[in-house]
């Protein structure tokens, strides 16, 4: 085996695994944050020291805000709220319907 096809067969699972995380992390963010949380745990907490202290910062989970936190309680049920429902919907329109217009290019 030749030192090319060592260091292929070392990248190219990297980079599936890499991808598999970032996907994981995308499409299920509590299970991510609970991983992230239990680490930060296991390294000591907020009794850590030194680089472990770092590690337990960058692990520690964030506050969560906005609608896109993933919560469902009764205060985070607000995304709503930020859209501007004073627009008077076209002619003809349901309420809650959007208008698509075509429009030729010239």
């Amino acid at each position: 085996m030749s030192l090319y096809h060592a260091f292929e067969a070392l990248l190219v699972p990297l980079i599936v695994l890499a991808c598999a995380v970032s996907v994981a992390a995308r499409y299920a963010p509590r299970t991510r944050e609970r991983l992230k949380a239990g680490l930060a745990a296991r390294l000591g907490g907020g009794a850590a020291t030194g680089w472990r202290q770092r590690a337990v910062a960058w692990l520690a989970p964030q506050a969560a805000a906005g609608c896109a936190s993933g919560c469902d309680s009764g205060g985070c049920n607000t995304c709503g709220s930020s859209t501007t429902d004073a627009a008077q919907p076209a002619p003809g329109a349901r309420a809650g319907e959007q208008v698509i217009r075509f429009v030729a290019k010239r």
